[in-house]
């Protein structure tokens, strides 16, 4: 008789069916982000089945539906461009017009969570239509009211013409204290919020004529109002009014270009939400009833299908030469504010070797559609806002919250030593574009702060943070903080 024996049988293992390719799914259509961001959108998108069958199935079934919007958005580009220039050409038949067919969309220039589609839907003129004539963020109106029955008056009283040849001031003096926003992406109500914090914003604001109580006070906002949220246009009208306001009482309201202020121009609308999308749609459809119906067809107003009028709306009013294009090349790339440097991402040596006040106009002849034609203002175009790490959008070796080690600490504050000692009269640098988590902190022994604190809702929500400099004392003010030097009544 056999033998028994408690060993079991050896199992066979039967040779696995290769897996599904990987597929690399657009949330937001004409975009292609690095395979971190796709990963985590997939996440976000509930992507996560049992098998990888079942996930590759689901993550081709979205990427059929995504596609003809690729396809869709490549042609409203390029006809879009088309209309602008001819429309620029009926009211400006002076004005030298050159029209660029945009690549928009589907196929990607370059992976990286930091890199962008290289599409830029370019109405170039001079003095065009579009923004050079006329400023579309007129003070009369916000968000709030905006598209619903504003009066024309209420827009013409401060539609006045942008002058294209002007360029932001590099350095300016601020007689009060100074305050600093960081990024607000698209959220008014922690715009609001933070600028109560400020003490710029009176309490009683009622959405639509804001009232500045801050007297002498300059108001910083370091860039990325755009992307993320859905009230991007609102909180550039604030800000605008809210300068006007600053201006009568002896005081200042600077704002800032960021990443994603360049994104758009470029016309990479990744980031942007349903209700930004629809926010521009709107917006669009006042300025044809404001201003005429010759950008109907420019702006996609008559379009039928919901998805091309909102990226034609988009892409008229962001392109280079667009309305908000042209608001948003009035502001800085880096500003200088008595003892203080501002900007987005952060600064290098190399930077100010080549010259700041260079990069800014570099920045702004690019908003305005101005054809790039000399190598300088290519170098310089490309240390402001190209796709490098240290660019001055991008730069993010200051944000790093922890360093991990002191070596990386110390070889940090080497190059912001550098850098500082290379612009006269300037001791510290003040940044956003990278959150931090613990809320608005300084390194360096305080040579760097960084305001960032991700108050968006489509980013943490974290509650507001502003950054006071008053003489030597810098300070961070939260809403707690103000809750205490309020007497009680």
């Amino acid at each position: 008789a056999p033998i028994r024996t408690s060993r079991r049988p050896r199992r066979v293992r039967r040779p696995r069916a290769p897996l599904a390719p990987a597929v690399r799914v657009h949330l937001y259509p004409c975009a292609r982000a690095s395979p971190v961001v796709a990963r985590r959108r997939r996440r976000r998108a509930s992507f996560r089945a049992r098998t990888p069958a079942s996930r590759h199935a689901i993550a081709m079934a979205l990427a059929g539906r995504i596609a003809p919007r690729c396809a869709r958005i490549a042609t409203v580009a390029r006809t879009t461009t088309q209309s602008v220039s001819v429309a620029s050409r009926s009211s400006s038949p002076s004005a030298s017009v050159s029209t660029t067919t945009t690549r928009a969309g589907c196929s990607a220039r370059a992976a990286g969570a930091r890199r962008r589609l290289a599409a830029s839907a370019s109405a170039s003129a001079s003095s065009g239509a579009l923004g050079a004539s006329t400023s579309p963020l007129g003070g009369g109106v916000v968000r709030e009211k905006i598209f619903s029955g504003t009066p024309r008056h209420a827009v013409r009283a401060y539609a006045g013409k942008t002058q294209v040849d002007s360029y932001p001031e590099l350095r300016v003096r601020a007689t009060g204290r100074v305050v600093a926003i960081g990024d607000l992406h698209g959220d008014i109500g922690q715009a609001r919020r933070a600028l109560r914090i400020a003490g710029v914003l009176d309490d009683s604001d009622d959405h639509v004529n804001p009232k500045w109580i801050g007297g002498d006070t300059t108001l910083v906002q370091v860039g990325d109002i755009l992307d993320r949220g859905d009230d991007e246009i609102g909180i550039l009208i604030l800000l605008q009014k809210l300068g006007k306001e600053a201006k009568k009482a002896g005081g200042a309201v600077y704002v800032m270009n960021g990443n994603h202020e360049v994104l758009n121009i470029s016309g990479d609308f990744r980031y942007v939400s349903r209700g930004a999308f629809g926010e521009t749609m709107r917006f669009s459809e006042h300025l044809v009833k404001l201003f005429g119906d010759k950008f109907r067809d420019a702006f996609g107003v008559d379009e039928d299908d919901a998805w091309t009028r909102q990226s034609k709306a988009r892409l008229g009013l962001f392109s280079p030469g667009g309305p908000l294009a042209q608001q948003l090349s009035m502001n800085h790339t880096i500003l200088i504010v008595n003892d203080t440097v501002f900007a987005h991402g952060g600064l290098v040596p190399r930077h100010v070797d080549f010259g700041l006040d260079k990069l800014n106009r570099a920045v702004s002849d690019w908003m305005r559609g101005k054809e790039i034609e000399d190598d300088e203002t290519r170098m310089a175009l490309g240390m402001a806002i190209g796709g490098v790490r240290d660019s001055v959008v991008w730069h993010r070796a200051y944000g790093t919250e922890k360093f991990q080690t002191n070596e990386d600490r110390a070889s940090s504050c080497k190059l912001l030593d550098e850098t500082l000692g290379k612009i006269e009269g300037v001791k510290r640098l003040v940044v956003g574009h990278t959150p931090q988590i613990g809320g608005a902190n300084c390194e360096c022994s305080g040579k760097i702060w960084r305001i960032d604190v991700g108050m968006s809702f489509g980013v943490l929500g974290a509650d507001p943070q502003v950054l006071e400099i008053n003489g030597d004392e810098v300070k961070v003010l939260t809403s707690s903080s103000v809750r205490e030097q309020t007497p009680a009544a």
